[in-house]
């Protein structure tokens, strides 16, 4: 948690004298939802809500900062005797350096994106029931961890202040000093309002 203040800290140091000269913030906000039915008793479900704020230097390179908050879970035998449940929580922080290719007016800007995710919390509850009743969930839960991160993605320009913003990005599970090292990737919409 220490070193993700520190990183903030040093990127407003040098981002806050550019302030005072003409520079764009843009916030942002996208979410996503799925639900799929695996049989008449059993269905995955995720959900998660990411909030962005972004200052543009100029018009093709900025600093974002965001957060995300989602939770996923598999469900067994719903309204079954027996029964088996998995979900898993994770809250992140992520702080990226973004570079967008085209002109300001142009309608669609493609964009890459290089940083780092704070992944707060990440933990696994797995429960399972039968006519007794649930038996106590197990837990699974990641130590806090600063690791790698980079995505890619475009704004489809809406009118001058409103855009869509379609992405996916990628970040390593654990540390990468954690062998094996694995990747989790996400792919987000939403909108963002450049001001």
């Amino acid at each position: 948690m220490a070193k993700l203040y520190a990183l903030i800290f040093v990127l407003f140091a040098l981002v806050s004298p550019q302030i005072a000269q003409a520079g764009f913030i843009e916030v942002g906000v996208s979410g996503s939802y799925k639900r799929s039915n695996i049989d008449r008793d059993a269905f995955d479900e995720s959900q998660s809500l990411t909030g962005s704020l972004s200052y543009y230097f100029d018009e093709s390179s900025a600093v974002e900062l965001s957060y995300t908050d989602g939770t996923s879970r598999r469900v067994i035998g719903e309204t079954s005797v027996t029964g088996h449940n998995t979900t898993m929580y994770y809250k992140t922080a992520g702080l990226d350096f973004i570079l967008t290719i085209g002109e300001r007016e142009a309608t669609i800007r493609p964009y890459v994106k290089l940083g780092v995710v704070y992944i707060f919390e990440k933990r696994i509850l797995d429960q399972y029931r039968d006519a007794g009743g649930p038996y106590p969930a197990t837990e699974i839960k990641d130590s806090p961890a600063l690791v790698p991160s980079g995505g890619i993605g475009f704004k489809l320009i809406l009118s001058k202040n409103w855009s869509l913003k379609v992405g996916a990005e990628a970040w390593t599970s654990r540390p990468v000093n954690e062998q094996p090292v694995t990747v989790d990737y996400s792919g987000k919409a939403g909108l963002s309002w450049m001001f």
